[in-house]
């Protein structure tokens, strides 16, 4: 039976392909679409983009005609409602790694440095041939590609290294201090001058274009957009694969409907009353209906119910925040990575009756 089941789901999987492909691209392009497209990377913005991915994937791969295609179809609305709910639950929180930025600079800076470079490259190097050998459109058609690629070489050194930086900062701060001491102090801006060759306005404006450099090169965080893409969408593609594989395992097995559930005669009776009861009547029938819950030994409705208490205590009230550890994950499922130590936020409380975990409370880390 096993042998057979395995190999209906596989055929199953190679009918479905070109579908998850599909997918694939769909939940990347929600990813990026909550994303952005910008340097800077928010880990609460990540969290919305997974989530988006992932809703996407559950939305497409839990559609009734994709459900109806399984080895094992389920037959009825109840029945399908529950293999989702069943795949859901057992679908592992989605987490993407943040992309890996460096110093770098925009592509409009690059042009420009490019220009520029290529502009002085023609101008220096067909001057020169140009006295020399009398051949300037020569020089030009070198100098022209040359000066562009030493012009972005250099002013991409410049980004990336912060000696570099520090060294023209320090020769800049000298030079200007000289400057400014005159030949008064040890006779250094007598010196600078001698050794520049050229007057104090001319000084200056080498000062203004160091200074101008510096704040040019200056690059902010950059990533290889295209390469965290592939990332991205080979990460959805493993779990779009892994989520289809459990999908068709679960629709083997029996799924219980709400039909197949007898509820307590005392429960049902509470509940149409609370159905039944008009807006002054609303508390005493929740009541009741907590006090049947009670009976049959659920948990974590003693306490008053917050539509009993005050604006002013509902207005004060927080979620509860746990240390984590390797205990409570009997009792909640955690939403993302959280390790040992790490204080976390009850999402939801978990649903014990008379001892028995009927299902587990869900935290999340709580982001400082």
């Amino acid at each position: 039976m096993s042998i057979i089941l395995e190999e209906s789901i596989h055929a199953w999987m190679a009918t479905n392909q070109t579908l998850r492909e599909q997918i694939t691209e769909r939940a990347t392009e929600r990813f990026f679409a909550v994303f952005g497209h910008t340097d800077t990377t928010i880990q609460a913005q990540l969290e919305r983009a997974a989530t988006s991915a992932r809703d996407e994937v559950f939305a497409a791969l839990t559609a009734d005609a994709v459900l109806d295609a399984l080895p094992s179809a389920p037959t009825t609305a109840g029945a399908r409602e529950a293999l989702r709910s069943r795949w859901l639950s057992l679908t592992p929180a989605w987490g993407f790694p943040a992309p890996v930025t460096s110093p770098g600079l925009s592509a409009a800076r690059l042009a420009i440095a490019a220009a520029v470079g290529s502009l002085l490259g023609m101008m220096v190097l067909g001057g020169l041939l140009n006295l020399g050998l009398g051949v300037r459109g020569v020089g030009m058609l070198i100098g022209g590609p040359g000066g562009a690629a030493l012009a972005m070489y250099a002013v991409g050194r410049l980004t990336e290294s912060k000696t570099l930086r520090r060294v023209l900062k320090t020769l800049l701060g000298v030079a200007w201090t000289a400057d400014l001491l005159g030949a008064a102090s040890f006779g250094l801006g007598a010196l600078w001058g001698r050794l520049a060759g050229i007057g104090l306005l001319r000084r200056i404006l080498v000062y203004a274009a160091a200074v101008s450099l510096l704040v040019f090169t200056r690059g902010g965080p950059q990533y290889d957009r295209r390469a965290y893409r592939n990332a991205v969408r080979d990460l959805i593609r493993q779990w779009v694969e892994v989520s289809a594989v459990l999908l068709g395992c679960l629709s083997a097995g029996p799924v219980e409907t709400a039909t197949d559930v007898v509820l307590d005669t005392d429960l049902a009776r509470a509940i149409q009353d609370l159905h039944r009861s008009d807006t002054a009547n609303l508390p005493v029938a929740a009541e009741a209906l907590f006090l049947e819950a009670r009976r049959m030994g659920l948990e974590g409705v003693s306490t008053p119910a917050s539509f009993a208490q005050s604006s002013h205590a509902q207005q004060g009230f927080e979620r509860p925040r746990l240390v984590w550890s390797p205990e409570l994950e009997q009792h909640y499922r955690p939403f993302g990575l959280i390790e040992d130590g790490d204080t976390v936020i009850v999402e939801d409380v978990p649903v014990i009756q008379n001892g028995r975990i009927l299902e587990k409370g869900r935290v999340r880390k709580q982001r400082s």
